[in-house]
């Protein structure tokens, strides 16, 4: 079992330690810090059905200082920590980003390109990130405030300001959909810790999230099947051997 924190950005009504108590909305009037609570919870039930502890930075609509939501992996060590936020522009600026520190850990690099990638195939929407890295010096996950060994990053869903984003966040089976992206990709990251590979994540539906479940490498099991059939085999010829020489 893996800790993972899960930060829903915002919160509240008044700003807290460098953390305003909201940023975008959509034209419906739903408030980003609505929307990230929403989605992190969905993400948390994803992750535990697939065997992590997920733990989130708020579950109710409060407001956290960046420092204090980054100290609740420090505490627990976490390997991983992804913030959850939504952009807001214009209207009409479209698609997903995903950012780590710019003076952070190359661990953090690697956990930004999974995210990214899963959340990308999951809204549909543009890659901002163009299949690379986006580093900004943003406060919830500057270095000081996270243990040495936490990738942490990031994630900007979508422009929520967008109409056609806002009716598609009011439904939940796309809510589900970017929330077991969000931890696909989070699990192919994981997947990577701890003496490497150890099997490919494949998806299966549970109570409509896609839980992230190892499974061995085809290539590890093509092989193992001969060297069980020699074996066998090298043990049937020893026994026989054997038994010749009693006869003799």
């Amino acid at each position: 079992m893996v800790d993972i924190v899960i930060d829903p950005g915002h919160g509240g009504s008044r700003n807290v330690g460098g953390s305003d108590a909201n940023h975008a909305s959509g034209p419906s009037g739903l408030l980003e810090k609505t929307a990230t609570l929403d989605v992190a919870k969905r993400v948390a039930k994803a992750l535990a059905a697939a065997g992590h502890n997920a733990v989130l930075t708020r579950t109710t609509d409060d407001n956290l200082g960046l420092s204090a939501r980054a100290k609740v992996a420090a505490r627990l060590k976490a390997p991983v920590f992804v913030s959850i936020h939504f952009n807001g522009f214009d209207g009409a600026t479209q698609g997903t980003e995903t950012f780590c520190h710019t003076t952070h850990f190359p661990k953090s690099a690697a956990l930004c390109k999974a995210v990214q990638a899963a959340a990308v195939a999951a809204t549909g929407l543009k890659d901002r990130n163009r299949g690379g890295v986006k580093t900004l010096g943003l406060g919830v996950l500057n270095p000081n405030s996270h243990d040495a060994a936490t990738a942490c990053v990031l994630l900007e869903v979508s422009f929520m300001d967008v109409p056609e984003e806002d009716r598609r966040l009011q439904t939940a089976a796309y809510k589900d959909k970017v929330a077991a992206g969000i931890a696909a990709g989070i699990g192919a990251y994981v997947a990577t810790l701890a003496g490497g590979r150890e099997g490919v994540p494949t998806r299966q539906v549970q109570d409509g999230f896609e839980a992230l479940q190892p499974r061995r490498p085809k290539a590890a099991a093509a092989l193992e099947a001969p060297r069980r059939r020699r074996a066998a085999a090298s043990k049937k010829k020893a026994a026989g051997e054997s038994g010749q020489a009693k006869r003799a």
